[in-house]
């Protein structure tokens, strides 16, 4: 009897070869797959191939079947991680009041800034009110001692006794004090400043354990050499020029920067009249002007958020209570009015100073809304559109206004 012929093209599966191969006296051919799968790709004995006479004419022999032989491909390159956005906001995670669903958390600002400067590659720049976090310090350390980064560190005198602190500068990392009686309240870092890396990173939150891991703080990443070229420039004045306060020039290289489709204006204080900044884009507001302050007693900012209100805008705020109940806040003024501001509920601090602005435009930064950041501190303000970024912070708003009384 005669081997059995199967016409081509014929689809089977490797069972059904056998079967068949069992059946007649059709022989089993080794057949390498990569003929049978022209694409490389990698397949399972029940796979099911299909062959063209254009791949057997001239090749196979009528009476045989094809059997295929297991190649194993080289296991295929994994998929590079996404691209961090280039804006990120962080928020502390303290609003179940557990002191270990924050000290533990990778969402947490602390560990989100120790991964940033641990990225490092060239230069590290720290404007830093005060430094008590043992895990950021450590990981300062790490940038300057294993990676050779070059640090600079500018703070407040107030605090240059601290035990972190000391340890950065018996490190041989260079410090410099503002040595005055106004404040450097500045928290912005700024890194690998003359890379396309370049990042800064900014907002409330000092780097303390406080702040960290019981305050109500928010911290912005930023990746854009144009706004590291403005907060280098003005770490400079104070690190290099040791210009502190309305002393320090008013130089900012790139007042508007855009990112991705994001528009961010820089301000800095008090050199930058920057009370009059956010008193501006609150005069802007059509809907809404929410907030969450840590020191709101600026009259002139008081007084635009007040006829706002006025003017059948929603405003609702959150002062953080202790400041509230002073004879400086605007917290009575407005309440007065029947605007729905209320005291905070965190048993520690609520150190946001951030507005939102009819759902599109955030206002957050270094800066309290108060005389004394405007005339005498050096700080730091954003005035950021972003429809994104503000869903974000109004994410925040919600938690905080929820818990505040």
């Amino acid at each position: 009897m005669s081997s059995p012929v199967f016409s081509v093209p014929h689809v089977f599966s490797v069972p059904q070869a056998q079967a068949a191969a069992a059946q007649t006296s059709a022989t089993l051919l080794p057949f390498p797959l990569p003929v049978l799968a022209p694409q490389g790709l990698p397949v399972s004995p029940e796979d099911t191939f299909k062959l063209t006479p254009s791949v057997l004419r001239g090749i196979i022999p009528s009476d045989t079947l094809l059997w295929p032989q297991p190649v194993f491909s080289p296991t295929p390159s994994p998929t590079p991680p996404a691209a961090e956005p280039e804006i990120q906001a962080f928020f502390t995670q303290v609003h179940t009041g557990k002191l270990e669903d924050v000290q533990n958390n990778a969402a947490n600002p602390d560990f989100q800034l120790v991964k940033l400067i641990d990225s490092a590659q060239t230069s590290l720049d720290i404007a830093a009110f005060e430094i008590d976090s043992e895990r950021v310090t450590d990981a300062i350390l790490r940038a300057a001692q294993t990676r050779n980064v070059g640090v600079r560190i500018v703070t407040d005198s107030d605090y240059l006794h601290e035990a972190q602190i000391q340890r950065l500068i018996k490190a041989g990392i260079p410090v410099v004090d503002d040595q005055r009686n106004g404040l450097m309240h500045n928290k912005f870092i700024v890194v690998d400043a003359d890379s396309e890396r370049a990042t800064v990173w900014t907002g409330s939150t000092n780097l303390t354990e406080n702040c960290f891991w019981k305050n109500n703080n928010n911290a912005l990443q930023i990746r854009s050499r144009e706004l590291a070229e403005n907060f280098t420039a003005e770490f400079e004045e104070m690190f290099v020029q040791k210009k502190f306060g309305i002393s320090s020039p008013s130089v900012v290289p790139h007042p508007s920067v855009t990112v991705g489709k994001t528009t961010i204006q820089t301000h800095f204080a008090a050199e930058g009249k920057v009370a009059g900044k956010v008193a501006e884009a609150l005069n802007k507001a059509e809907k809404s002007i929410h907030f969450m302050a840590f020191s709101f007693t600026h009259d002139a900012i008081g007084q635009v958020v007040a006829q706002k209100f006025s003017d059948k805008v929603d405003v609702r705020g959150v002062f953080e209570n202790v400041g509230a109940g002073t004879q400086y806040s605007e917290y009575a003024q407005l309440k007065a009015l029947g605007a729905d501001v209320k005291k905070d509920g965190n048993p520690a601090i609520l150190h946001h100073k951030v507005f939102i602005i009819d759902g599109k435009t955030v206002i957050t930064g270094s800066f309290n809304f108060s005389d004394s950041a405007d005339k005498n501190n050096d700080e730091n303000l954003l005035i950021i559109e972003s429809e994104d970024l503000a869903r974000q912070y109004e994410a925040e708003f919600k938690q905080v206004y929820a818990k505040a009384r």
